[in-house]
């Protein structure tokens, strides 16, 4: 079974977003769901590489 990566991805396009509104002249500002969507998506990375690391 593959390991998740649904708050991965999240996490990608909020950065994308907070980094899309200071190109456009605005203060890259991350708000509290940016961390707690980062927090969760290097939890998904860890448990992936758990995951493989035990396949081997």
């Amino acid at each position: 079974m593959p390991p998740t990566t649904d708050y991965i991805r999240h996490a990608a396009r909020l950065a994308r977003k907070i980094q899309l509104d200071a190109a456009l002249g605005g203060a890259p500002a991350p708000d509290a769901e940016f961390y707690k969507t980062l927090a969760k998506a290097f939890e998904e990375i860890a448990a992936g590489l758990e995951l493989v690391a035990k396949r081997d």
